[in-house]
Formats: C-alpha cells, sequence, structure tokens
C-alpha cells in the first residue's frame, strides 16, 4: 500500500492536535483539553491503523 496525501494530512492534523492539546493545558481550559484529547485519541487510533495497513503490505 503506498502512502498518498490523506496518510500525509492525517500525521498533520494530529501533530496540530497535539499542538492544540498542549496550549489548551497551559491555559487551563477544561473543555479545550478534553476535546483535543478526544479528538488526539482518535486520530492517533487512525494513524495506527494507517501505519499497520502500510507495513503489513495489503
Amino acid at each position: 500500500m503506498k502512502m498518498n496525501l490523506f496518510d500525509f494530512l492525517m500525521f498533520v492534523f494530529t501533530f496540530l492536535i497535539a499542538l492544540g492539546v498542549i496550549r489548551s493545558i497551559r491555559v487551563k481550559n477544561k473543555f479545550a483539553i478534553a476535546f483535543g484529547l478526544v479528538s488526539l485519541a482518535v486520530f492517533l487510533f487512525a494513524d495506527g491503523l494507517i501505519i499497520y495497513y502500510a507495513t503489513k503490505g495489503v
């Protein structure tokens, strides 16, 4: 399986969400922290699936 633009954008968005969570923690905005952590968990799971299927060679 070759990497395409969508896969690359998923990694970029994951990085941006992680930066947002860090900034929310500094400001101590509880809603933003919770929303960011849920979003980060979903994107990390999706990134894991991308890496799994990219290395599996399906």
